[in-house]
This record gives C-alpha cells, sequence and structure tokens, in this order.
C-alpha cells in the first residue's frame, strides 16, 4: 500500500513513451522477413506481456538498458505449430496474439490473471469462430484451433476499437481481402488510428471507407528498418490535469517529447484544464474528449467536496475494470456519493472534502484509477492510502519516481 499526502505538482516532465503505440510496432515487427528496432519503447508490464507472446510465435527480441528494442521477426512460412500464451493482466497482448495465431493456423493455449479473465473478449472471439476458428470458450482461459478466413467482420462502434484494431493487424495477411463495418459510430476511434498509422509504416494498407474499414489481402509486411515510439498524450494530459488542480497554490507542470502531428487524442487540454484550476462547487462536463481523464476529474471533484456530472466515456466500462464503477466506489470508501451511468459518473463529495484518517481506497488493480487519486494530491486534506503500490507500473514503470521529482509525497507502507 501506499500513503498520499497533500502537495502540489510542479515542473517540468517528458511525457512517457505510449504503450499503445509500443504494442502495435512490436506486433508489427513480428511479421515482415527482417528485423525492426524500435527506439523509446516503454519499460512496464504491458509491454513485458507483449515481448513474452512475441518469444512465444519464435520471435527473437532484444531489449537495450537505453529502452531500443530489436525485433527478429518469426519465420512466416514454418511457424511454430502450438503455443503457450500467458498474457498475465495485458488486454492488449490478449487480443492481438489470439488475431494472429489465427492467421497463422496456430494452436493455441490462451490465459491469463484473474483479471484479465474478467475482461470480455466476446467480440473478437465470436467473429473468429464464425471465421474458421474453433474456440472452447469465448473468454480465456481458451484452446483455440484453425486458420482465420478473410471475408466481412461487422462490429458495433461500441463494442471496442482494440479487436477491430486486432483484425487490422492480420487481416491483410490472409489470401483475400476483408471488410470490417461499423454498424453504429465508432468509440475510442483514436486507437484504431494509430493501429492503420502504425501498419502503413511496415507499408500495409487499410483503406475507410463510408461504413468502416476495407483490407486488401496478400499484403507483405516490410520493417522500415528503425523507427521510434511516440510518447503518450493520455498519460502526459494526466499529468498537466493533476499539476492544474494546485495553481492557486503554484502547480504548473510543462511538458516535453510529445509529437505535434500525431492521430492520438488527448492533445487539446485548454478547456478541462481551465475548469479544474477553478474552485468549483458544481461541474458538468462531456468527456468524450478525454475519456480516460474521467477517474482524475471524479476524484478532483469528490476530494473538493464538490458535485460533478461526467459524461462521454462509455468505452471505460469495458477496461482493465469496469472503470467508472470502481471509481464510484473509491468515492464512496471517502464518504461521497457517486453513481455511475452509461456513459458516465456522478458525484457528490463529502462534506468540505474531509474524509476518515487513513481511508483505503482499493482501485482494484486499475492502473488509471490509482494515478488519478494519486495525482489528485492537491485536493487532499489529509492523507489516503491506495491498496497496491505498483499498479501504476502497469502502464508506467516510473511513476512514483517522477511523482517524487515534481513534488507529490508519499510513503510506501
Amino acid at each position: 500500500m501506499v500513503k498520499i499526502y497533500p502537495s502540489v505538482l510542479a515542473g517540468t516532465i517528458e511525457a512517457p513513451a505510449s504503450k499503445a503505440d509500443a504494442q502495435r510496432i512490436l506486433f508489427a515487427a513480428a511479421l515482415p522477413n527482417t528485423p525492426t528496432t524500435i527506439a523509446n519503447v516503454p519499460d512496464c508490464r504491458d509491454i513485458n506481456a507483449t515481448i513474452d507472446c512475441l518469444e512465444s510465435f519464435g520471435c527473437r527480441v532484444k531489449r537495450s538498458g537505453s529502452g531500443d528494442v530489436v525485433v527478429e521477426p518469426f519465420a512466416k512460412n514454418n511457424p511454430v505449430p502450438t503455443a503457450q500464451f500467458d498474457f498475465k493482466d495485458s488486454a492488449t497482448s490478449a487480443r492481438f496474439s489470439m488475431a494472429l495465431a489465427a492467421a497463422f493456423g496456430i494452436k493455441a493455449s490462451c490465459r491469463g490473471s484473474s483479471y484479465l479473465t474478467k475482461r470480455h473478449m466476446l467480440p473478437l472471439t465470436s467473429r473468429m469462430a464464425l471465421r474458421g476458428i474453433n474456440m472452447t470458450s469465448f473468454s480465456l482461459p481458451l484452446e483455440m484451433q484453425g486458420r482465420l478466413e478473410a471475408g466481412y467482420y461487422q462490429f458495433r462502434g461500441d463494442e471496442g476499437s482494440q479487436f477491430i484494431s486486432a483484425l487490422l493487424l492480420v487481416l491483410p495477411l490472409l489470401l483475400a481481402d476483408s471488410e470490417i463495418e461499423l454498424s453504429s459510430p465508432l468509440i475510442d476511434s483514436s486507437f484504431v488510428d494509430i493501429t492503420v498509422d502504425t501498419l502503413k509504416r511496415f507499408g500495409i494498407t487499410v483503406e475507410k471507407t463510408e461504413k468502416g474499414y476495407h483490407v486488401p489481402g496478400r499484403q507483405i509486411y516490410v520493417s522500415p528498418g528503425e523507427l521510434e515510439t511516440e510518447n503518450d498524450w493520455g498519460l502526459a494530459s494526466a499529468w498537466v490535469c493533476g499539476a492544474a488542480l494546485g495553481r492557486a497554490k503554484g502547480g504548473k507542470l510543462s511538458v516535453t517529447g510529445l509529437a505535434k502531428k500525431t492521430v492520438q487524442n488527448y492533445q487539446d487540454l485548454q478547456i478541462l484544464t481551465s475548469l479544474l484550476e477553478q474552485d468549483f462547487t458544481d461541474l458538468t462536463v462531456d468527456m468524450s474528449p478525454w475519456p480516460d481523464l474521467v477517474p482524475l476529474v471524479a476524484a478532483a471533484a469528490a476530494l473538493k467536496g464538490a458535485h460533478a456530472v461526467l459524461t462521454g466515456a462509455p468505452q471505460l466500462k469495458t477496461k482493465e475494470t469496469n472503470r467508472l464503477k470502481v471509481t464510484a466506489e473509491c468515492i464512496r470508501s471517502l464518504g461521497g456519493r457517486a453513481v455511475p451511468s452509461e456513459d458516465g459518473i456522478e458525484v457528490w463529495g463529502p462534506a468540505n472534502g474531509v474524509f476518515d484518517e487513513n481511508t483505503v481506497l482499493d482501485c482494484m488493480g486499475d492502473p488509471w484509477v490509482f494515478i488519478s487519486f494519486a495525482l489528485s494530491c492537491a485536493m487532499l486534506k489529509q492523507p489516503v492510502i491506495l491498496k497496491d503500490e505498483t499498479c501504476a507500473t502497469k502502464i508506467c514503470e516510473g511513476f512514483f519516481d517522477d511523482f517524487a521529482r515534481l513534488g507529490g509525497n508519499y510513503q510506501l507502507l
């Protein structure tokens, strides 16, 4: 456990490397016939799980202390006949590995942590089952075999962009063209945009259509030789918002290392930070431009003793946890009220933001909830205790080093 004390964040931080970008590049690097050197790969549990999966396919992955990773791809003309996957708690590793195994007809045993087994896989597994893959279950753990077929795939826009991304990785390898059709607008489209951008860097074409995506088959991945992972606008935005909460006490943060030409979201924070800098008592915000920041804004409102209505983020129900529900439970632990909705959360903080001394919050292994309550430290009137001090390392290994350097005060218990 870790005790977070009232403190104000200020200074300069280099944006962390993007886990989402790195995972896509790593999987794409497994598919050419020549190695790829990838710079600026983040050191976190999800990346480690991805590398383990690539090695199960037969890739050789070498990591240097400078953050560079060299991926020597597996033999596509003679892939491993079977693979044993332990995805740990990395959902992206699971979805991309399962799709890749299906594309090459690899018989696979798939398992993961107790957290991951609770996350739904049905949007991907059910579509693969209709296109040549036999599975013992539609959720983890499962055994799968067969070879994925090209064709027509339909998704609702709220079923999860990561499932579509997994198919976009492998459909170009199949013998015929494929179509992905969306029956409703895509939520979290940025993740698909990152995937399409990654594929382009490896010479793969995906055509956006009026209803979804057309994916030509018989394409060949070509290594660019060397490329660099972008830094993460989402995590950088969380740090900026945490500092904005303490603006009246000198909180101000500058972030370096962010690509201005990018398909990532979270690039326009001015409206949100302006709201957080105010001494608000009642706040209503459409969070669709910044969905991962919902727990942080909800935590800040609760710790201010304020009321907030946050909408526009239905995808948070199917992240590492039901993030809306876990955020609400943490706020209730503080003595406030919180009601999750279909696409957000309504929060009433405890009177004056005061809660019982040594209140313990269980973030249920969700790194974004954990980071959000830690970065809301400027709103604290007394310390709060967060369970599982390693939670943030799922997506950001050096979180507490940066937290302390920028003025955050914490104690490991």
